[in-house]
């Protein structure tokens, strides 16, 4: 089979605990709805650092960045290892800090080749840590494979070493950047600070909000999204759950108000995937503990389901 699991538990990244539950919140799903998707598929676990956060970290303004940083560097060379076999990877991720990993894992496997990225994302999560206001480094991956210090934004500074790990995870990849702010397309963005509107105006990352996918509808969306991202060899598709409204998926770290409607999401995710240059989806931050309904969590099974059966049959 072409395709492969990368299961993250890793939930130290955010400042609300309980995405690392996410993955066996699908597993639990997948038998509830006797689907046979975790036998068909084969995967990969990624060791967690979650023990660390029963003590606080020494990092003021890069939480647990020591720690982080091993799990992303993991998670970059399985997904290096799995696209050298010529498969596509599914990351099956906790906190969305681990999308760092991915596209550090990508630029790896394919070092001379434009990547595009489409971000699918209540935030921007493009914070550094010169930026952040709260330190939680599952708002800075995109500053990580970007490598962006956007320091004409500093609120503060970091220790030697918080710059240290910092330009670890910039440089992952080698001694440029893994992706280019330009190849960014955000998808249901609402909630982000001034420093990363700054950055998305310098670099005219294009963006899709809510109401421009409303308005325009899924199918022009996506057409829109691979035209910007037409001069790109592969395209990598990050899912955060939060895009969606937690009127329909409360079951997330941080809810934000109008956001994609379900169906919106579903079927902007199965749009996305039939296009042959994407090469590796993640869906991230289900959290089950804020979920309100039974099958709250069931419903995220089912787009992972469905948009793994998308990918089967345009593959």
């Amino acid at each position: 089979m072409f395709i492969k699991l990368i299961e993250v538990y890793s939930d130290i990244a955010g400042s609300k605990k309980g995405a690392s539950l996410g993955v066996e919140a699908l597993k639990k799903s997948c038998k509830d709805l006797d689907s046979q998707y975790f036998k068909t598929y084969s995967s990969s676990l990624i060791q967690d650092e979650n023990q660390s956060y029963s003590k606080k970290s020494e990092f003021t303004h890069a939480k647990y960045i020591d720690k982080i940083y091993l799990v992303i560097k993991r998670l970059a060379l399985k997904v290096k290892e799995l696209r050298a076999e010529g498969t596509f990877p599914i990351i099956l991720a906790g906190d969305h800090s681990s999308c760092a990993g991915t596209m550090h894992g990508l630029r790896m496997a394919h070092p001379n080749d434009e990547i595009g990225v489409v971000y699918i994302d209540a935030h921007a999560d493009i914070h550094s840590p010169y930026t952040s206001p709260s330190g939680n480094i599952h708002g800075m991956p995109l500053a990580m494979a970007c490598a962006l210090d956007n320091k004409e934004s500093k609120i503060h500074d970091i220790s030697l070493k918080e710059k240290d790990y910092w330009n670890k995870l910039k440089y992952l990849s080698g001694a440029k950047a893994a992706i280019k702010p330009k190849n960014i397309v955000f998808c249901g963005l609402r909630d982000y600070e001034k420093a990363e509107s700054i950055l998305i105006k310098k670099y005219n990352i294009d963006m899709h909000t809510v109401a421009d996918i409303t308005l325009n509808g899924i199918s022009s969306t996506v057409k829109s999204i691979f035209k910007k991202l037409d001069h790109c060899k592969y395209i990598y598709v990050s899912f955060d759950v939060d895009s969606i409204d937690p009127l329909y998926v409360p079951g997330t770290g941080t809810p934000v108000s109008e956001g994609l409607s379900y169906d919106q999401a579903l079927q902007l995710n199965m749009e996305l995937i039939k296009n042959k240059k994407v090469c590796c989806w993640e869906i991230a931050e289900i959290n089950p503990i804020f979920n309100k309904k039974e099958n709250d969590s069931i419903k995220l099974f089912n787009i992972l389901e469905k948009v793994t059966d998308s990918l089967v049959e345009n593959y």
